[in-house]
């Protein structure tokens, strides 16, 4: 009897462990998922952690490289047969909030970003169809005036336009990299 008492006590510490281990990996799983710098896709691990605010795919760099400039934030907003759709924040200093870049990512790496776009203040996305809109309203600033912006990305023809005119969708390198 005293044998069964102690096998039901080490049976009884193991399912306890082993629920420990269970919840602790959900915990961290959600706090991966919850973190501003990160955003998972189906093909991995985008994180804006990298050297110099750069944006990470499973922890290797991209190419081209994508830097945000005191950080660099990152959204999923979308999947679009095999391509996800993760928009960047590069957050800015006193002068400028922010500014936002959308980055395709498929099975086989990135596609190139949109160049950084907005009027420095802050905006969230909406989706309708393939067309993914960010409405910026006028921002009154200490150091910036700038007027309101309505900014449109097609991802079926990768056309942004600006306040319903066509932009360059391609974000332009400076010495390699896609600056924010």
């Amino acid at each position: 009897m005293c044998r069964d008492l102690k096998k039901s006590r080490f049976m009884h510490l193991s399912i306890v462990a082993l629920s420990f281990l269970t919840m602790c990996g959900v915990s961290l799983t959600l706090a991966l998922a919850d973190s501003p710098r990160e955003a998972r896709t189906r093909y991995g691990l985008a994180s804006g952690t990298g050297p110099l605010n750069t944006l990470l795919i499973n922890g290797q760099s991209t190419t081209p490289k994508i830097a945000g400039n005191s950080a660099l934030f990152l959204q999923k907003i979308a999947e679009s047969r095999d391509t996800d759709v993760v928009l960047l924040t590069s957050v800015g200093g006193q002068a400028c909030n922010a500014q936002y870049s959308i980055l395709q990512v498929t099975p086989n790496g990135i596609k190139t970003p949109t160049p950084f776009f907005g009027n420095c203040s802050t905006a969230k996305p909406s989706i309708s169809g393939s067309k993914i809109t960010l409405k910026f309203p006028r921002n009154i600033g200490k150091y910036v005036t700038t007027p309101a912006e309505v900014d449109v990305y097609d991802l079926t023809t990768g056309i942004l336009t600006k306040n319903g005119k066509t932009i360059p969708a391609a974000c332009k390198l400076d010495d390699g990299v896609c600056q924010g």
